[in-house]
């Protein structure tokens, strides 16, 4: 029998309620135990700690950083998945297991490091971090270029950067100036600075005392004979990125000598101690196809009057005058070849790098060459902890045989020939004689 005012259908309710209750709270304490706090250190590629990275539960919106020294401490389960991120390394994941100490060494994400940017003082910095105008060009894309004077290479390249050269013939200098001409009187270049150290891309002024001052033929003086700049003499194959630096923010820590701007060039070192060979070389030919049309139907002279000297507009020349070609001939197919040999070995803490390269350019003027010997080593070696030793040691040999220019160009020059130059013949392609000045 039922007690008075209950069913049977209200018993069995109770009982469900109870059953739940205690199927809840068996539930709860099973999650209790499966959550636990987990904790461990985040150090990168160096064994140093990460600070402030961002340690997620995958898939929850449980979320922690690290401390300045690397250490964080979260609540996951087993078999949850630990996602771990930091600017400039790659993310990395790991699984919770039945330890509660779970480490992370995170390595370099390589994709950042083309947005690190080389600095005054060789101070490397994140190209988003600078408060002025900065801009680099990888040391591949310049040689890949294949021009002779790397210097060329960053023409059209940099914004605010002009690059002319001086002619086409071999061993050319080149003006390089960043926005703009800042003194009528003084020289324009840009400081140039190579792995922290400044260097002198000048060159011999022979029109300055004796050849005792300095300067290119762009500032001036060597209107005759143009000289190589000197940073022309690097080897683009050694070098891993140019940045040029604009404004008196960015050069402020060089002075008054940056001026007219900074450019500084990184070179390449070795970046692991195995063995490493690299060789790459390149052709190129050259020649004139474009002249400018010559007017010859007045001989030397001025106003009708012939003089022996070369001037414009002197006495017709008479009927049946045989006038010559000389401009076809005198010109000649240029070629050049460039040889680039790269070794890269270490051990242990210390990485060397041994470059050499042979570069070697006929101009398509005659009696105009340049060849150009380059031999570098460096070395990157790690004392301790906080100190890296980078030594490097470089030879350049440069010859350069050169004719004289006037102001016009070669080209002029050509056409004002002395007077007591003789005519010979030559043979043409077709086995014909040509009259021509010697």
């Amino acid at each position: 029998m039922l007690p008075k005012g209950q069913t049977k259908t209200n018993k069995m309710s109770k009982k469900l309620v109870a059953f739940a209750l205690l199927f809840a709270f068996t539930l709860t304490n099973v999650l209790i135990a499966q959550v636990r706090s987990v904790s461990g250190t985040v150090t990168d590629a160096k064994n140093e700690p990460v600070a402030n990275a961002t340690i997620t539960v995958k898939g929850t919106s449980r979320v922690t950083q690290t401390n300045g020294s690397g250490v964080y401490s979260i609540q996951a389960q087993k078999g949850e998945i630990l996602v771990i991120t930091s600017i400039g390394l790659k993310p990395m994941e790991l699984k919770v297991s039945e330890s509660g100490n779970l480490n992370a060494r995170m390595q370099q994400d390589e994709s950042t490091m083309q947005e690190v940017t080389v600095t005054a003082m060789d101070i490397k910095r994140n190209k988003r971090e600078l408060g002025y105008s900065a801009q680099s060009v990888e040391g591949d894309v310049l040689k890949e270029s294949q021009r002779e004077n790397f210097l060329n290479g960053l023409a059209g390249r940099v914004a605010g950067l002009t690059v002319n050269p001086t002619s086409g013939v071999a061993g050319a200098s080149t003006s390089v100036v960043i926005r703009g001409f800042n003194s009528l009187s003084l020289n324009n270049q840009p400081l140039f600075v190579v792995d922290g150290v400044i260097m002198d891309n000048s060159t011999l002024d022979e029109n300055s005392d004796g050849g005792r001052g300095i300067g290119l033929a762009s500032d001036r003086p060597n209107r005759n004979s143009d000289y190589t700049n000197r940073m022309a003499d690097l080897n683009p194959n050694d070098i891993q990125s140019v940045t040029v630096l604009k404004g008196p923010e960015a050069t402020a820590l060089y002075g008054s000598q940056a001026s007219s701007g900074a450019i500084l060039i990184t070179t390449k070192k070795a970046t692991s101690t195995k063995l490493g060979i690299q060789y790459d070389n390149s052709f190129r030919f050259s020649k004139v196809t474009r002249f400018p049309d010559i007017y010859q139907k007045y001989d030397n002279g001025t106003n009708g009057q012939s003089a022996n000297l070369f001037q414009y507009f002197g006495p017709e020349y008479a009927p049946g005058t045989q006038l010559y070609n000389n401009i076809d001939l005198f010109f000649r197919t240029g070629f050049a070849q460039t040889h680039n040999l790269g070794l890269d070995f270490g051990v242990k803490n210390s990485m060397f790098r041994v470059s050499g390269s042979i570069f070697d350019q006929t101009g398509v003027v005659p009696e105009n060459d340049y060849k150009k010997y380059n031999l570098r080593i460096s070395n990157t070696t790690k004392v301790g902890k906080w100190l890296d030793l980078t030594p490097s040691l470089a030879y350049i040999s440069s010859e350069n045989n050169k004719v004289m220019r006037s102001a016009g160009g070669y080209l002029l020059t050509l056409l004002q020939w002395p007077n007591d130059y003789s005519i010979v013949n030559v043979e043409d392609a077709q086995g014909g004689k040509i009259p021509l000045f010697s």
